[in-house]
């Protein structure tokens, strides 16, 4: 049984799409976080656990894992912990507070005025008692001070001049979005919480857009469905308020909104700011401190179908609580990896082990590496490959080398360390796939660093049956638009093969957008390459829509109806008659521009936009690697009759004794619209277009959601 949690709108609340605007290239924030939903579907077995209050000293910089916050440390799971968003943080990984929720969602209650969005608490921290070397109380006079850094999102200009706004990683805080830091505790009373709980309710049936559900936890209450939801799903609905504890929260700091240029301009160096605050009040000497982050945001409203998504970032790192602290303890002794280490390939993420020769390596690795700390410290560096996990490739060890202070110096930049060198091959062999990991350490000679975990950055090199120059994770949605009411867009990304082979598949990873507005027909193509641009199109399937196979994974994969024999250079991406955006998912962190091309008219244009599209084609013999889907659904052979029609069109499911199970089908105008949704229970289906102006429209076929089928209808 799947799950959802859906939107539902309240019956006096009422939402206006905006309109769309045209342009060139456009990038929009994302509608919901892949990562989190992976997580939120996961079942984590520590959920009952009871954890014990957490002892001094207290630090976090969030270095260990990709997701969630660490369960030992923190209550709730809305903050997103990872190394795509920040630049150049004080250690690997940060926690990211925005507008999205624990399921990766934009909020339910967002809107463009200032809301109340993420909240990161920690757990109860033992701030009564010092345990270490010997148990005592803990009182104002040890010097207590709560310590973090933090960056506003948004990014910054690397460039100089030569910059553009759309290059920035995330969304900049405006004023009114302000991050919040408070300090509390429970006080041991029970209260009247007047807040709504969250029941799973199972749907006995179907319900469209503007059907009404009413609830059975609450009487008298009732809600207007805004997508289409199939019998079977399982919808959380709002139950009675409740009782719970008591707890006192109080206001310590706050800022507003800011640019991360505005504090480069004063200090080069300054990516990221530290806030020391003394703890001199004996109301927070006691068995059950906490303190949480919160942050405000506000949604963009300028008018386009599908722009409202995720803003208003702020990144935060390096938590640190502990007693013998000073206001000038504002340098951790530590040496870290900034950045998560990179691909071993000179052009790709990944490649085809089929397609894989020695040329491709790069020349050298690239790491960002810091000293924390206000000392020098005397520092080495190794990496190791592994092929397949059990054979040794490759034990790189270079000398030891003084690192120094982050700042005044900025980041440690022996080449040794910071550029060491691919001096080895690739032990080839015939097998279908291979993966190498890649492991980079960076640590402190002898015993000195505080924090370990900081010290190991790991790369998986993966070696299957596609291209990619994404790293699977998009920051934003890409899309183009164009001033003429019948445009001819196209996008197109070339790849290079070594030796003749077979195009099976093309991969897409679609942003999710509001109420899928984005669900709008394209024309999957491939071109050959004609002097580095594209040039005649060996392969088109029209009447594809944009699609998200399952919640768990990312990239839906389109098959081509007939393989096709391909050789050198060629390019694969899609061609779409409309201006709605598709907004394909665009990886900022890898700036793939050399290697795409765009255009609205008959003219290809090199884009402007720092990334790349997350497009990636399937080569050779095909097998099912990580994060792809396998669709298992029966084959559907249907005609549709009469086709041109004036009123009304059959469809006619031609199979024999086939199974209806969880069958519907949806159509669309040319422009992607919604018209209709029905589940097909028979062998013919009458679908009624008189009330439909004369134009093409598409019927899409989906079995348990999964897309089966697309064909266009014309009506006269």
């Amino acid at each position: 049984m799947r799950k959802f949690t859906i939107s539902i709108t309240l019956l006096f609340l009422f939402f206006t799409l905006p309109h769309f605007a045209v342009g060139q290239e456009v990038l929009t924030g994302l509608k919901q976080n892949s990562q989190l939903v992976k997580k939120s579907k996961i079942v984590n077995k520590k959920d009952n656990i009871v954890y014990e209050a957490v002892k001094l000293p207290f630090v976090e910089d969030f270095s260990t894992s990709i997701g969630y916050p660490n369960p030992e440390l923190f209550m709730d799971k809305q903050g997103f912990v990872n190394n795509s968003y920040p630049l150049n943080p004080p250690t690997l990984g940060v926690v990211t507070l925005d507008a999205l929720d624990a399921f990766g969602k934009v909020y339910t209650h967002a809107s463009s005025e200032s809301f109340t969005a993420d909240t990161l608490t920690s757990r109860p921290i033992r701030l009564d008692s010092l345990f270490y070397p010997t148990k005592r109380v803990i009182r104002v006079q040890d010097s207590i001070y709560f310590s973090f850094y933090y960056q506003p999102g948004g990014g910054t200009f690397p460039d100089g001049d030569n910059f553009y706004e759309w290059e920035r990683i995330g969304d900049q805080p405006e004023t009114e979005d302000s991050l919040v830091l408070e300090f509390g505790y429970e006080t041991g009373d029970t209260i009247f919480l007047n807040q709504f709980t969250y029941g799973d309710y199972i749907l006995d049936t179907a319900y469209a857009p503007g059907d009404t559900i009413i609830n059975p936890f609450m009487p008298n209450s009732f809600y207007i469905v805004e997508n289409y939801l199939d019998s079977g799903y399982v919808i959380q609905l709002p139950m009675d308020s409740i009782f719970g504890p008591e707890a006192i929260w109080n206001h310590v700091w706050s800022t507003p909104g800011v640019s991360l240029d505005s504090w480069l301009a004063e200090d080069s160096l300054r990516y990221f700011k530290q806030v020391l605050i003394p703890i001199t009040d004996y109301q927070y000497l006691r068995n059950n401190f906490q303190f949480r982050f919160r942050n405000y945001a506000s949604l963009e409203d300028n008018g386009v179908i599908g722009w409202a998504s995720n803003v208003d970032q702020w990144h935060i790192d390096y938590i640190q609580l502990n007693v013998n602290r000073t206001c000038t303890d504002s340098f951790p002794n530590d040496v870290a990896f900034v950045m998560p280490s990179q691909s071993m390939l000179k052009k790709y993420q990944a490649m085809p082990w089929s397609q894989f020769e020695q040329s491709e390596l790069a020349t050298h690795f690239e790491n960002k590496l810091s000293n924390l700390s206000n000392a020098i410290k005397n520092t080495n560096y190794t990496y190791s490959v592994y092929k397949n996990g059990n054979i040794s490739v490759e034990n790189y060890t270079s000398n030891n080398e003084n690192a120094n202070p982050y700042y005044p110096n900025g980041l440690h930049r022996y080449a040794a360390h910071s550029s060491p060198a691919i001096n080895f091959n690739l032990p080839m062999d015939v097998a279908d796939s291979a993966v190498f990991t890649i492991t980079h350490i960076f640590q402190e000679e002898g015993a000195g660093d505080s924090r370990k975990q900081n010290d190991t950055s790991v790369f998986v090199q993966k070696f299957y049956n596609y291209y990619a120059y994404d790293d699977g994770v998009a920051e934003n949605g890409y899309s183009i638009l164009s001033n003429y009411p019948n445009p001819e867009i196209a996008l197109a990304v070339r790849f290079t093969l070594n030796n003749p082979d077979t195009l099976r598949a093309v991969r897409m990873w679609f942003n999710h957008v509001l109420n899928e507005g984005n669900e709008a027909p394209f024309t999957l193509t491939v071109w050959n390459d004609n002097q580095n641009k594209p040039g005649t199109v060996l392969y088109s399937q029209p009447a594809q829509l944009p699609a998200h196979e399952d919640e768990f994974l990312d990239f839906v994969t389109y098959y081509l109806e007939e393989p096709i024999a391909i050789t050198g250079s060629f390019y694969v991406g899609f061609q779409q008659n409309h201006n709605i955006q598709l907004n394909i998912g665009f990886d900022c962190n890898n700036d793939g521009r050399q290697h795409f091309m765009y255009k609205t008219t008959n003219t290809w244009k090199e884009p402007f936009l720092k990334g790349t599209p997350m497009i990636r084609p399937v080569i050779g013999k095909y097998f099912a690697p990580d994060n792809v889907a396998i669709a298992k659904y029966e084959k559907i052979n249907f005609t549709l009759y009469p086709n041109p029609t004036t009123n009304f069109v059959n469809l006619r499911v031609e199979n024999d004794n086939f199974s209806f199970s969880d069958i519907n089908y949806r159509l669309f105008d040319v422009f992607g619209k919604l018209i209709k949704t029905e589940k097909i229970a028979d062998i013919d289906t009458k679908i009624d277009l008189s009330p439909l102006p004369a134009g093409f429209y598409f019927i899409q076929l989906s079995q348990s959601q999964q897309i089966i089928t697309t064909a266009k209808i014309i009506k006269q």
